[in-house]
């Protein structure tokens, strides 16, 4: 719910942030379908809920942009659903890469 570590310390004043009160976030969502995004890419926790979601959700926002999912900075507590959520994703014409 909130940026951590090295991520937090990077954040800056300008950068956009999205309000995620349940998995998908409908502002971002909302955001994506306003912009001509060639590509997406995302990265998070937790792979097979929040990740899932917001993938399918930046999908329906701008069906023609490649959406990227880096499942080396993906993860879940449960090894084999996040397995699954990544075979999702590429089955829902995303594209996963570092898997």
């Amino acid at each position: 719910w909130e940026l951590y570590g090295e991520t937090a310390r990077q954040q800056r004043e300008e950068d956009l942030c999205f309000q995620k009160p349940t998995f998908p976030s409908l502002e971002l969502a909302d955001y994506i379908a306003e912009e001509d995004f060639e590509t997406i890419e995302l990265v998070g926790l937790v792979s097979h809920m929040c990740v899932l979601s917001n993938a399918v959700m930046a999908k329906a926002a701008a069906p023609e942009a490649e959406i990227v999912i880096d499942a080396a900075c993906t993860a879940s507590f449960d090894p084999a659903l996040h397995e699954k959520a990544l075979d999702l994703m590429e089955a829902l014409q995303m594209t996963v890469v570092n898997r």
